[in-house]
């Protein structure tokens, strides 16, 4: 709004004009359900005004109904609005977005194992032929055991490297797009364990595409070629 100290205001209220001065600006951290305070005026700026009075307290709830009723009886013109009742709305369709998230990302992280798998069988002519020709110059099984699975531990730690970077920066995008003000925070844990169990899925597939591959021995794939 190009507001900062000193700026001259205009309010219209019940056809009455204000005119004031901004004095300074302020900040609310606190995220809470009802209204915020926008504006604070000097006293006696606002009398005569009309004026809509907000109070809460804290009930149990199989009291809630009581203090409605009780409220209704007494005070007719007060409205009594149960928080929880809403927070429960927000709470429902919160989960119903999370259960899709969830379920999306399931369906992405087993069609990239279908898709790690598959580009590994796709290169298993080639594999063999590297266990042939590693096994003929010296090198144990379990050297060559030990080479794949660093092979596909850096492809898995890269594919969840990418993978937070892109789930952090849309999760960045949403919450500054859906929920106004709120902030987003990186936990850095949940990244970490993603991109371990990243990896770990990729040394699983990996392994499952190459089996067999092991048993070869190197003079029949030699003398195939």
């Amino acid at each position: 709004m190009g507001i900062e100290p000193g700026t001259m205001m205009e309010f219209v209220s019940d056809g009455r004009q204000i005119k004031v001065r901004v004095a300074a600006l302020y900040r609310i951290e606190a995220v809470r359900p009802g209204s915020s305070i926008d504006f604070i005026f000097s006293p006696g700026v606002l009398d005569g005004l009309p004026t809509v009075y907000y109070g809460g307290v804290r009930v149990a709830s199989k009291a809630v109904g009581r203090l409605q009723k009780a409220a209704y009886e007494r005070y007719p013109t007060v409205t009594v609005v149960n928080i929880a009742d809403v927070l429960e709305i927000v709470q429902d369709v919160v989960n119903q977005v999370a259960l899709v998230t969830r379920f999306v990302s399931a369906f992405a992280i087993l069609a990239g194992a279908v898709v790690l798998a598959s580009s590994v069988a796709g290169t298993r002519f080639r594999r063999v032929r590297e266990v042939a020709i590693l096994k003929t110059v010296g090198a144990t099984r379990r050297r060559v055991a030990s080479i794949f699975s660093v092979e596909f531990v850096i492809l898995g730690g890269v594919a969840g490297l990418m993978g937070s970077l892109l789930a952090n920066g849309f999760s960045a995008l949403a919450v500054s797009r859906l929920f106004q003000g709120a902030a987003f925070h990186l936990d850095p844990l949940p990244n970490l364990l993603a991109i371990a169990l990243t990896a770990l899925v990729a040394v699983a597939a990996g392994w499952l595409a190459t089996a067999g591959i092991m048993g070869r021995k190197p003079l029949e794939v030699l003398r195939g070629e």
